[in-house]
């Protein structure tokens, strides 16, 4: 599984429709993460927090309906935010208004062992569970307590944008496929087509954010960055 992450309504709403609709489109893709802009983001790296600065007083909760709706779930679609975002809309209402859009919640700042107080508290989105290269064995193991259709793998101990040590990442990658019942995405640093093609022989799937992120402004400039990568 091969996927992109786009701020939403970056850098405006005209050009973030183009950018979905060239997504949808574009075979190589096979599924699409839409960062909820917040003003206190958690390992966000100097492109992406750039991008949510800008937007982040802009956006709406009507907008990010909107686009989901354009999408139609036409491919695997996930929202990345934070969890006072989904507590201030309300957990049950947030449940509600977008559990028919979406395939999985990314909480950034939201711990694996606290995914079950959102569930008592009326939230029927799966949220996508997070390992790391410190994670532990217990806490790779309660990886299959939890639900979500992947595992989001952070391929480095720093902000987005940055590569970690790969060959230290395919050692834990494979200690932990051992382990887990969930496929495993890699996020962090991609930037290349050769990147992808690294980390694709020991991971499932990757996600690509920042360089994304970097080209959302100039659609010309970002679909040939797709093409060339993916």
């Amino acid at each position: 599984m091969k996927g992109v992450y786009v701020v939403l309504n970056y850098p405006d709403k005209d050009t973030f429709y183009e950018v979905i609709k060239f997504l949808l489109d574009y075979d190589g893709i096979d599924f699409i993460e839409i960062g909820y802009p917040f003003n206190d983001p958690v390992a966000d790296g100097a492109v992406i927090m750039d991008a949510v600065n800008k937007v982040y007083d802009k956006v709406t909760y009507n907008d990010l309906i909107s686009i989901l709706k354009l999408i139609n779930k036409s491919k695997k679609t996930y929202v990345m935010t934070y969890a006072n975002i989904v507590f201030s809309y309300g957990i049950s209402t947030f449940s509600k208004e977008f559990n028919s859009l979406i395939d999985g919640l990314i909480i950034a700042d939201l711990p694996n062992r606290l995914h079950d107080f959102f569930y008592r508290n009326g939230l029927e989105i799966d949220i996508i569970p997070f390992l790391t290269p410190t994670s532990r064995v217990n806490d790779i193991s309660y990886i299959n307590e939890l639900k979500g259709d992947f595992v989001y793998y952070v391929g480095t101990k720093g902000t987005t944008g940055v590569m970690g040590d790969l060959d230290f990442n395919k050692g834990k990658v494979k200690e932990i496929k051992k382990i887990i019942n969930k496929k495993l995405i890699y996020g962090f640093g991609i930037k290349t087509k050769e990147d992808i093609k690294n980390v694709m022989s020991f991971a499932d799937g990757v996600v690509v954010g920042t360089e994304i992120v970097k080209r959302q402004g100039d659609i010309e400039k970002l679909k040939d960055f797709i093409k060339n990568t993916f």
